[in-house]
């Protein structure tokens, strides 16, 4: 056989295996390729979906975190603020008790302070010296106490004004009236209800009567505990009172059902 012809038996029959193998193997040898690389894709893919997910996530927890700050600080404003309105309200209702009593006392010591120099007065002009002495001491020792029970009004009204400044922020407009009329009558009830002029005249006409001095002190101060009343400021402080009760029964109840959990 030639030796040419018999190279081209032996190419012809590799290139025959060769087609052969070609056939058998490279469809799965491809698809198998192609299955790695779609399975690689789809890793990539799903990896890609759980970090949006995760990031996601982060986001919604942080919103709730958030959520929940914001939910108690609220609780913990709301807590505070009824607390400083209990606060305040009780801080009125014992200045306002405070001052009626005030009054009351104050216009006792002042007005014992004009009587007793009115008689000091008298005395002096009558030359009655152990009168005048016991009178004047009196005199300056009701005075004394006079000034610090007004000294002391004074500081209960300015209280009083802060305390009337946080109503206004924090309680309805009728609470807000009543104690800024409380205010206002106090003012008027603390004003001495006699001049000097008028207590020397009522005590001379008593003198005149023949009375003893103890008498006379007693039929004149009754007449001044006429002259001045703390009825109207009462009547006042309990109407205030009853307006606060009704205001935080209404809050009480317009408060909603704690959440069960």
């Amino acid at each position: 056989m030639d030796i040419s012809l018999a190279v081209d038996v032996v190419l012809l029959v590799s290139i025959f295996i060769g087609g052969l193998l070609i056939k058998i193997y490279l469809p799965g040898y491809i698809g198998e390729k192609a299955k790695n690389l779609a399975t690689k894709e789809d890793i990539a893919d799903i990896t890609s979906k759980i970090e949006q997910v995760k990031v996601e996530y982060a986001k919604q927890l942080e919103l709730y975190k958030s959520d929940i700050w914001q939910t108690q600080q609220r609780y913990l404003q709301m807590h505070e603020e009824a607390k400083l309105k209990v606060e305040v309200f009780k801080k009125a209702v014992v200045d306002v008790a405070k001052i009626t009593d005030l009054i009351n006392i104050y216009q006792l010591h002042a007005s014992n302070s004009e009587m007793n120099a009115a008689i000091a007065e008298m005395a002096f002009e009558k030359g009655n010296q152990d009168v005048q002495k016991v009178s004047w001491d009196m005199h300056l020792e009701h005075k004394g106490k006079a000034a610090t029970l007004y000294s002391n009004f004074r500081g209960l009204i300015v209280e009083l004004g802060g305390t009337f400044a946080l109503f206004s922020i924090y309680f309805e407009p009728a609470l807000n009236e009543s104690l800024h009329r409380i205010i206002m009558m106090t003012h008027g009830a603390v004003e001495l209800k006699m001049p000097p002029a008028e207590f020397r005249k009522r005590l001379e006409d008593e003198y005149s009567k023949g009375l003893d001095l103890n008498a006379i002190r007693e039929n004149v101060g009754r007449h001044y505990d006429t002259l001045y009343s703390v009825t109207s400021i009462t009547a006042e402080a309990n109407r205030f009172f009853l307006l606060m009760k009704d205001h935080i029964k209404l809050e009480s109840n317009e408060k909603p059902p704690p959440s069960k959990s």
